[in-house]
């Protein structure tokens, strides 16, 4: 009888354990917002008269689980008239489910072509609470 309450105690235990880990390891919806430069002399931004080999827009990548199998989670638009080294380019994401921990983050400049940048070049870390 003692063993069988015990076990009881000890199974209630863990439940309310694992219902308390569980909680803490929910997803929740994050905004984040990045903010980084860009040097537009090496590779322009597009405009009118420049349509090929320039940057189109800059895509926002959650590459926690490997590039192969990054997550695309956002875009931010060149700023108007870049040339040369622009600093502080910025720009949030849509609300987007992450998992509470660490998330390695990553920008990259995509060309008309959808071709983009090497995603190794502008990383960054995040703590989801």
């Amino acid at each position: 009888m003692v063993i069988r309450s015990l076990m009881h105690k000890l199974l209630a235990a863990f439940l309310i354990g694992a219902f308390v880990l569980n909680a803490q390891n929910t997803p929740s919806t994050h905004i984040i917002t990045v903010t980084f430069d860009y040097d537009f002399t090496v590779t322009p931004a597009c405009a009118p008269k420049v349509t090929k080999k320039c940057v189109k827009q800059f895509n926002i990548y959650d590459i926690s689980p490997g590039i192969a199998k990054r997550v695309k989670i956002g875009s931010i638009p060149v700023p108007e008239n870049a040339r040369g080294l622009v600093k502080g380019i910025s720009g949030k994401t849509e609300p987007f489910l992450f998992d509470p921990g660490r998330h390695r983050l990553a920008v990259s400049a995509q060309m008309p072509d959808g071709t983009e940048s090497d995603l190794r070049r502008c990383i960054t870390i995040v703590e989801i609470p």
